[in-house]
């Protein structure tokens, strides 16, 4: 074979090679543009005083207890309320919308229901959403402390339900007089804790050659 005939069929080659990249390059820009699009997602932080009402997310129940950290929301509109026995919360439900990368938070009053009182309360209806295992709940001895998890801070004080991505999470909390509790956590779907208590750190700080 000839030079010739072979110079025609390399630059075939080079020809296909260069369109098949191009196409590659285009389908992985469209990928990414597809998935930002349809993967935008916030945070919504739900606490109410005082805490321990259960968090409704359109009218679903979700098992999740104030003060709430909910990631990985879709970018999308909801009515939001949350019930507790003998109390009636206030406002009754709160419009809100999630918005990409953005944190939103609402706050409710839970007012004790008195005698004669005849209102209805906010509407629940449907089973309550499947978190999994994404859900824990934690505590912390004395109560009020911020969390942080994974360096950021969350918002919200202890007692808090938060849910957690898989994999390893490095968790603190931080009373207000300075007081700090370390822990890490594993979320995955056979072995992850439901319910976590921190307490202060505390230990004696060695005595000096001199304090001896």
């Amino acid at each position: 074979m000839t030079d010739q005939t072979r110079d025609p069929a390399r630059r075939r080659r080079v020809i296909l090679g260069l369109f098949l990249s191009g196409i590659a390059i285009i389908l992985a820009i469209l990928w990414g543009v597809w998935a930002v699009l349809h993967s935008q997602s916030g945070v919504l932080i739900v606490t109410s005083r005082p805490v321990g009402a259960e968090v409704i997310l359109n009218h679903r129940p979700t098992n999740l207890l104030t003060n709430a950290f909910l990631a990985d929301l879709p970018a999308d509109s909801f009515i939001v309320s949350v019930r507790m026995d003998g109390h009636r919360p206030v406002p009754p439900t709160q419009g809100i919308t999630i918005q990409p990368n953005e944190t939103t938070r609402v706050t409710f009053l839970m007012a004790p229901i008195s005698r004669g009182d005849s209102r209805t309360l906010p509407t629940v209806t449907g089973t309550a959403h499947n978190w999994q295992w994404r859900i824990v709940k934690i505590n912390s001895a004395p109560d009020g402390a911020a969390l942080i998890v994974d360096e950021k801070e969350l918002g919200i004080t202890t007692p808090a339900t938060v849910l957690f991505e898989p994999g390893l999470h490095h968790l603190q909390a931080r009373w207000p007089d300075g007081a700090r509790s370390f822990k890490n956590i594993m979320i995955d779907p056979s072995n992850s804790p439901a319910e976590i208590v921190l307490r202060p750190v505390t230990y004696e700080k060695p005595k000096s050659s001199k304090e001896k």
